[in-house]
């Protein structure tokens, strides 16, 4: 059986789309097949040797679509080494209480499947992409506007993950 890697991401406004994209990238660069996935288009865990699932952070929490999927997959995900990684703007000022905050935001999913690694990601916010009250609150709390991803991190990060290549 070829090992081939999934690399599956639940986003809003497509900026963790991106990094997954950069992820996946990553991965193949080192050698692995990888599959690139919306978390909610993921029918099927078993033919991958390692899956890697990620989202943004927003109100503390995960988007609903990543947890779903370690929920549905809990099983399968428990034979395979699982790596999880976590978008948010909240980690634009990286201070350890920050990065606190956006990790929180794994537990749900760390209580099901014990990852090998974590990734913690600053994110983006282009406030035109927003609805009108999502920006008068984030206005309202000071958020800061801008890119913030680090993609050379994120490579990294990737690049570190203990994948068996076919």
């Amino acid at each position: 059986m070829e090992e081939k890697v999934l690399v599956a991401y639940a986003t809003r406004y497509g900026s963790t789309r991106e990094v997954a994209g950069a992820i996946a990238a990553a991965l193949q660069e080192e050698g692995a097949t990888v599959d690139l996935m919306r978390a909610d288009e993921v029918t099927d865990t078993a033919p991958y040797s390692m899956v890697v699932i990620g989202s943004p952070v927003y109100a503390g929490k995960w988007l609903d679509d990543a947890l779903k999927l370690v929920t549905r997959h809990q099983k399968n995900l428990g034979r395979v080494p699982v790596a999880l990684f976590a978008v948010g703007i909240l980690i634009a000022e990286d201070t350890p209480e920050n990065r606190q905050k956006v990790e929180a935001a794994l537990d749900p999913a760390v209580h099901l499947v014990t990852p090998v690694s974590v990734g913690l990601f600053a994110g983006k916010l282009d406030a035109k992409a927003l609805s009108f009250p999502l920006r008068m609150m984030l206005k309202v709390m000071k958020t800061p506007e801008g890119d913030y991803r680090d993609m050379d991190a994120i490579r990294r990060w990737a690049k570190s993950l203990p994948v068996r290549n076919g």
